[in-house]
């Protein structure tokens, strides 16, 4: 434990030194620290390491980065003795301010790691041992970190320093792929939304970039062959094979944003063409859906349990994520996210009790639509063998990596989870626990031991049971490079869904230029969170992560000092060395 200072002050959120290390200075060894307000963890170590020294010591502050040494500051310090202590590195209180006063530096990479430093010092003082000899520095390194990089990992660590920073919380920050800062970097917490960068990485790696997913018609091929009078007697066969963005223009279009997605009505013109060339006009059967691609039949996750659990355990998914339609209903065929009827809003969305009896009820109507009579009613069921059957039209799905800015930028959740089980089902299980193993077992593959810190039962982060490390989450990003198709299908910090109204502030809190940040947010009740990257003008590339955890955290709003903090840091990168 460290020492502890008698009679320090708190003041609002900042610790500020106790009057008497303020006082006369006269023979005592002088402690300097900068005094800016962004200091005060700088001045609280100060305080530990005067309080130490005792009554033989004094804490002189510096003045702002950037201000003259104050004067009534320096007339303080020209009365003390000589050598003594720097509380922080040249960027907090520059050599020009120390005039040639051989004195000792202590400091490490921020300002907690500064506070850490005095403690060992005031640990070893106590002691009665002498930790150091003037001139040296004591941050753990042979070298102090250059004024840049302290500039940076004060800016980043802001976030932990603020009102609002919950005791379990992560950040890490690298540049050019190696580690600047680091703060509880390999604690795994609840990520929300920022579990898709892991599902996403898994499908690219299990599926590939360029994997698709194909809708299929087919008939009895010995119904077809004996079509008379127009009419087919026999049912017609809607074959899914998982395809995560199957819908209608009309419920894509619903929403201004204008995203991939495959269009079922061209399916619908493609069939009804074949039906004409082959003389049908009436189907004397029905529309039937095949939805055994994922033959685990799971639609929702609200009644599963995580391993281990008791009656306590919260369920994989909360029943609200239903009632308010925070996900879609889950089989190998849906329409319209497994809606019918879908609306403008959400929330009054209707879900199918069946999606793949209402995938080929929807089919049935666009068929109608087209002038095909179909005479009895869409219902769900298993198409004939392909040897017994007729293709009558198909239609392909976007690349998966087509479909990464619905799942990153919109952070779709039915999407993601589709994809989920496309990676169970490639690995032989699309259940859910089954895909929670493929997933988990592909990123083993990719990431090494940081897979241990990544949690995943679920594959869109609604889950309170998944896990993220603030280490994970940077890795997927650097694995994935910071001009891949992957990043840059991230929402743009302050210009897209869902970060738009969380951008980067521009020095002085202006809403002007900033660097680009190609970012994932990530919100539930308990969790709120953002990883991204950013290219600053010089080249240099910054990769991030921060995750914090509290009860009710929600209640800090979207926008909170933790991200808007943590995105102008990474924005405001403006000041770094030519790479």
């Amino acid at each position: 434990m460290w020492p502890a200072s008698a009679g320090a002050q708190t003041a609002g959120s900042a610790t500020l030194p106790p009057p008497e290390v303020l006082g006369d200075c006269t023979g005592a060894v002088p402690v300097i620290v900068a005094s800016d307000a962004d200091a005060q963890s700088d001045i609280y170590a100060a305080v530990l390491l005067a309080g130490v020294l005792g009554a033989t010591s004094c804490v002189v502050l510096a003045g702002g980065r950037d201000d003259p040494f104050p004067q009534n500051q320096l007339d303080r310090l020209a009365t003390a003795a000589s050598g003594g202590y720097v509380v922080g590195g040249p960027a907090a209180v520059p050599e020009a301010k120390l005039s040639g006063r051989n004195m000792t530096r202590v400091h490490g990479a921020d300002r907690w790691a500064t506070a850490t430093a005095v403690g060992n010092v005031a640990t070893a003082l106590a002691a009665g041992e002498d930790p150091s000899t003037p001139g040296n520095t004591i941050e753990g390194a042979d070298d102090d970190p250059p004024a840049w990089q302290q500039r940076l990992t004060t800016e980043f660590s802001a976030a932990l320093r603020s009102s609002e920073a919950p005791d379990d919380m992560c950040m890490s920050l690298y540049r050019n792929g190696e580690p600047i800062f680091e703060h509880k970097p390999h604690t795994p917490l609840l990520p929300a939304s920022l579990a898709k960068l892991a599902t996403i990485t898994a499908a690219l790696n299990e599926l590939g970039a360029d994997a698709t997913f194909t809708t299929r018609v087919v008939a009895d091929a010995d119904a077809l062959a004996a079509v008379s009078d127009g009419v087919l007697r026999g049912d017609l066969y809607l074959v899914g094979s998982g395809d995560p963005v199957l819908a209608t223009p009309g419920y894509i279009n619903r929403i201004a944003d204008a995203r991939p997605y495959t269009d079922v009505t061209q399916l619908a013109d493609s069939v009804v063409a074949a039906l004409d060339a082959a003389g049908v006009d009436t189907i004397e059967g029905a529309i039937v859906g095949d939805g055994s691609w994922f033959a685990d039949g799971e639609q929702s996750y609200t009644t599963h349990s995580p391993p281990g659990a008791t009656p306590e355990t919260p369920p994989i998914w909360k029943p609200s994520y239903l009632s308010e339609n925070f996900v879609g209903v889950l089989s190998g065929l849906i329409i319209n996210d497994g809606y019918s009827p879908y609306a403008i809003d959400r929330r009054n969305h209707t879900r199918s009790a069946d999606s793949t009896q209402a995938a080929a009820s929807n089919f049935d109507d666009l068929l109608e639509a087209r002038g095909m009579v179909i005479r009895h009613r869409p219902r769900s069921g298993s198409a004939p063998a392909a040897s017994d059957s007729t293709d009558l039209g198909s239609i392909t799905s976007p690349s998966v990596a087509d479909m990464l800015v619905r799942i990153l930028r919109y952070s779709e959740n039915t999407p993601a989870e589709m994809l989920f089980k496309q990676i169970g089902r490639h690995r032989g299980d699309s259940s859910r626990a089954g895909s929670a193993k493929a997933a988990s077992a592909a990123l083993g593959d990719l990431l090494g031991t940081t897979a241990d810190e990544i949690v995943l039962v679920d594959g869109s982060g609604l889950s309170v049971h998944n896990r993220m490390s603030c280490e994970a989450a940077v890795r997927l990003l650097l694995l994935a490079g910071s001009e891949s198709r992957f990043a840059t299908s991230l929402s743009i910090a302050g210009q897209t869904p869902t970060l738009r109204s969380c951008g980067p502030r521009s020095a002085g809190n202006g809403q002007g230029p900033a660097n680009t940040i190609f970012a994932k947010g990530g919100q539930l009740n308990d969790s709120s969170a953002v990883v991204g990257v950013s290219t600053a003008p010089n080249g240099d590339v910054l990769t991030f992560a921060m995750i914090a955890n509290e009860p009710l955290i929600i209640r800090i709003g979207s926008c909170n000092a933790l991200r808007q903090l943590t995105l102008d840091a990474i924005g405001r990168y403006t000041y770094g060395p030519a790479s």
